[in-house]
């Protein structure tokens, strides 16, 4: 079990840096990546994430931190929040091809229609609520100091992606998304909100 836990925290350590460092760069530099060619958006945003990987590989241990031990309940009750966010990923999947998952319509401006069907009725950003919730449950799994520090400065980072992406939205789409902003919350559905998208999956 200590083998696991250890591997579930370096999953954290690796990879949500490179998830909020790969979007942060598309992101809060979109206007400029529309200007130039795709390869330049995804150059940059490559040479973050490797010097990014490079620090986490070179402090891995300190990063980790302390093992704040193994506690069944605390595991289980990870493990049910991690599947939770699963709960999600399907029906935005469903919605969301490849191409919007990589970033492409931010780099090249592509004409795209906005979504608001499904589990973006429910949330604005149902992918980053998807990956919050998983993040958390994963920390719990894991119980390692370094994962829960990880972890929250991921929340944050996911946070700021938010803002940066609604900006983004609303240059595209004006008040369509406006409008859409007044009737569907960011990131934390209300109560109505997760009974239809619920009453929709099962």
């Amino acid at each position: 079990m200590e083998t696991l836990r250890i591997g579930l925290g370096l999953v954290i350590l690796y990879i949500m840096p490179v998830v909020i460092t790969f979007w942060l760069v598309i992101h809060s530099l979109s206007s400029t990546w529309r200007k130039t060619k795709p390869h330049y958006a995804y150059g940059v945003a490559g040479l973050c994430i490797l010097a990014v990987v490079g620090f986490v590989y070179a402090f891995q241990t300190t990063l980790l931190g302390d093992d704040l031990g193994f506690n069944m309940l605390l595991f289980i009750v990870g493990l049910l929040i991690y599947l939770a966010s699963w709960v999600l990923w399907r029906p935005v999947k469903k919605h969301l091809d490849f191409k919007t998952f990589a970033g492409v319509p931010e780099v090249k401006n592509e004409q795209i229609s906005l979504i608001t069907k499904g589990p973006f009725a429910m949330v604005r950003h149902p992918r980053y609520l998807m990956v919050g919730i998983g993040v958390i449950g994963w920390c719990m799994m894991s119980n390692y100091l370094g994962a829960y520090v990880i972890g929250f400065a991921s929340l944050l980072g996911l946070v700021a992606i938010v803002r940066l992406e609604e900006r983004d939205l609303i240059e595209r789409f004006g008040e369509q998304y406006r409008a859409y902003q007044k009737e569907v919350p960011q990131l934390i559905p209300t109560l109505a909100g997760t009974r239809r998208f619920l009453a929709e999956i099962l």
